[in-house]
């Protein structure tokens, strides 16, 4: 018998990730986890481990995404968002005789199975966000949340966790996280919590072997290298408010399409705009929806536009991310997933954006 602690690396077969699954079912968890979906990789509900996506790897550069046959793959435009704070919301409905009904959340048990660390560290700085605001339906799912892990060996081209300090590897406020190493047909795995224990407990596991780590720290190391951006979060915030007038932004306006499609990949994204929607029989809802500072009509007020020109929307995010938000939640708003970089049809870098700010 395998003692378990939270600090341990452990190892196992990858056969072992469908005994996972199979377990967290029992366990009367809902499985969300990577699935292959009109030709991208959506994050989705799955019954089976079958439905999961294997043997398959995406190809990511500024406004590219591809998939073709491999062994591993990133993420897609989903991140856990969209669950934890879904796209349409009804906040409350009236009936047509003038009686307000308030839904009431009971989501069960939902596991997070196979996200990357990026999508980890944006959980963390949701729960800053919707969590100290005390958002009823994030803090309901919240509850019962399960967060597995899969650490990333091979980052795509417009990663940049490392950077950002968010992967690729997770260190913390996950339940499991694991490492494939599919020339030897392993995982390294750990828990790092309770409930964690107590799942690996029912899993084949054993302590990891020294020449298993010495390949695990190996691949993580190549790993860190990959995912940089070029430049340095130290001082970033100053610097990037220092630089305010920078034309820079008026540069990356021309490209720009106000889409904000970044903004609507972006895993930590979280604005948004309320429509009150009558019917014709009398009743009608409030529906929260996902909104963008990238809209023209973001910054539209009764007294005007406060924010007109798009050089200036684009700003105000960039600004957001990496210089408001620490000031704000004590952390940053980016956590260097790249979706905004892959998912831009102007094929706009972010990171190409910020070295030249600074430089210049």
């Amino acid at each position: 018998m395998v003692i378990l602690s939270v600090t341990g690396l452990y190892e196992a077969g990858i056969s072992e990730l469908k005994r996972l699954f199979d377990v967290i079912k029992e366990l009367g968890y809902k499985v969300i986890a990577p699935k292959v979906i009109d030709g991208v990789i959506r994050l989705d509900f799955v019954e089976s481990y079958e439905e999961i996506a294997h043997d398959v790897e995406d190809l990511q550069a500024p406004g590219t995404y591809r998939l073709r046959k491999g062994s591993f793959f990133r993420h897609g435009p989903d991140s856990p968002k969209r669950f934890l704070y879904p796209p349409r919301l009804t906040l409350f409905k009236i009936t047509k005789d003038w009686k307000v009904i308030f839904p009431k959340y009971d989501h069960g048990k939902i596991a997070f199975l196979g996200i990357k660390p990026c999508d980890l560290a944006a959980i963390k700085v949701m729960d800053k966000v919707q969590g100290s605001l005390g958002d009823e339906y994030y803090l309901s799912l919240r509850k019962n949340l399960l967060i597995i892990v899969e650490n990333c060996v091979e980052p795509g081209n417009t990663c940049f966790c490392s950077t950002m300090g968010t992967g690729p590897r997770a260190r913390y406020g996950f339940d499991i996280a694991y490492t494939k190493i599919p020339e030897r047909g392993l995982l390294v795995i750990e828990a790092g919590s309770e409930i964690g224990i107590s799942i690996m407990s029912k899993l084949r596991v054993r302590p990891i072997d020294d020449s298993t780590y010495r390949v695990f720290e190996e691949l993580m190391a190549k790993a860190y290298s990959k995912a940089k951006a070029g430049f340095d979060i130290q001082n970033l915030p100053e610097l990037l408010e220092l630089r305010m007038n920078s034309n820079v932004y008026r540069d990356v306006a021309k490209k720009c399409l106000g889409c904000a499609n970044c903004n609507m990949v972006c895993p930590t994204c979280f604005c948004f705009d309320i429509e009150d929607i009558p019917y014709l029989d009398g009743s009608a809802e409030r529906v929260r929806i996902w909104d963008g500072c990238f809209s023209y009509r973001y910054a539209e007020v009764a007294g005007g536009h406060f924010r007109p020109s798009l050089w200036a929307r684009y700003r105000h995010w960039l600004l957001h991310k990496f210089s408001y938000w620490v000031k704000q939640f004590g952390t940053f708003g980016c956590v260097g997933c790249g979706r905004c970089i892959t998912w831009c049809p102007a094929g706009i870098d972010l990171r190409d954006v910020i070295k030249s700010i600074i430089r210049r």
